[in-house]
């Protein structure tokens, strides 16, 4: 993750109040902007002008190193797509990859950087998206907005991994509002009566991020303040937000292990309202975390038999108990959580910690002794609880 945070703010605050006065108010009125961020952290910059039937943009992604996405969407008269057209490079301008997608009437024709793996899928109705870029869904915004449609499902067909077609639920609501995707988890728009796309909050999906719009800048000024990675090493991109780790432990003759997301605090009060906004928490972030133990455990005068479980956290609203809990299913995506196959609950002992831990940290016994404690460790907080071996 980017380091020296708070000083590359400033700078591009500073830039972004220069780029104001700098630009033609002719090339402000053309051209969209936006900023995602994430707590105190800069994650990416889109920008995009539409001339007739054409969108023109960049998406360019500051974490785990620089990429440049650009974009160009063709649309119909009927406000459809005809062709989407995707180009990364990095930020010395070496070329990472590309895909285009021509759709007709019922299917897409797919052609990426291997010009002899074209493929052919179908994809009737279907809008393209790509990760967390705005001016694809401004677009079905619009052309739910053109005609009339208060709630709709769209078809959208990703522009990248497998190229499945998927649906996307929008609903508007409060006449400038709307909620896109996922209704369990959904994203929250601010959109106008035309459709246009004033700002997008991710804070109720996994990547919490808030997108909104903002003036007219220079992108390439704004960018070239944002340290990069060495030419010879990959970038990391989404899942450097939250590495994933293992800790260990040995507890008599048990021997255990957590693996789990990291997050960073990024300047958030994580212990608000439950954790991050939740009264159930995957205790990390990103896959849920999975708890090993080859021997049965202690908690409490309460037993977890040995095996691999999904741990999870509930909080009550008002921050005032915790509990940790440990659950049958595991392999899941840290949104997916029966409670009906939950096997244990045990009580947390919160503290306040001697220092702040930036990145989410779990701790467990090391010294071989029969009885220890699990530590979970993030910002000025930690929460405890006893574990031994019968």
């Amino acid at each position: 993750m980017l380091r020296g945070r708070a000083p590359i703010i400033e700078v591009m605050r500073a830039s972004l109040i220069a780029a104001l006065v700098l630009v033609p108010l002719s090339l402000a009125a053309q051209r969209t902007s936006f900023v995602t961020t994430l707590g105190h952290d800069t994650l990416s910059f889109e920008q995009y002008t539409r001339t007739g039937d054409t969108i023109t943009g960049d998406w360019v992604t500051t974490y785990g190193g620089i990429m440049y996405h650009h974009y160009v969407i063709t649309l119909r008269p009927d406000g459809t797509v005809a062709r989407y057209h995707l180009a990364l490079h990095r930020v010395n301008g070496k070329p990472v990859g590309s895909v285009d997608m021509q759709f007709d009437a019922d299917s897409a024709t797919i052609t990426t950087t291997d010009p002899d793996k074209v493929q052919r899928v179908a994809a009737a109705n279907a809008f393209p998206v790509f990760a967390g870029t705005v001016a694809p869904y401004e677009v079905i915004a619009r052309f739910a907005r053109a005609h009339n449609r208060d709630s709709s499902v769209t078809r959208i067909l990703p522009a990248f991994s497998s190229y499945r077609t998927g649906e996307a639920p929008l609903v508007f609501f409060a006449g400038d509002s709307a909620w896109l995707g996922n209704p369990a988890a959904p994203r929250y728009a601010r959109i106008d009566r035309s459709g246009r796309i004033e700002g997008i909050s991710a804070r109720a999906t996994t990547t919490r991020g808030e997108t909104r719009r903002t003036a007219d800048y220079d992108l390439a000024s704004i960018i070239s303040h944002f340290p990069d990675i060495p030419p010879d090493k990959n970038i990391v991109g989404a899942p450097g937000i939250s590495p994933r780790d293992t800790a260990r432990g040995q507890l008599g003759r048990a021997t255990i292990s957590v693996d789990y997301g990291r997050p960073a605090v990024r300047g958030r009060d994580v212990f608000a309202r439950g954790v991050l906004g939740d009264t159930l928490w995957r205790v990390g972030a990103n896959a849920a975390t999975q708890f090993t133990t080859d021997r049965d455990l202690k908690f409490g005068e309460s037993t977890l038999r040995a095996g691999t479980y999904s741990m999870w956290m509930r909080v009550t609203p008002d921050d005032s108990r915790f509990e940790l809990v440990f659950n049958s299913q595991i392999g899941q995506w840290g949104t997916e959580h029966h409670a009906d196959r939950d096997v244990l609950t045990v009580p947390l002992r919160r503290l306040k910690g001697s220092a702040p831990v930036e990145r989410l940290t779990i701790t467990l016994p090391q010294s071989g002794e029969k009885s220890g404690a699990m530590r979970i460790v993030w910002g000025t907080t930690v929460l405890a609880t006893p574990v031994s071996v019968p």
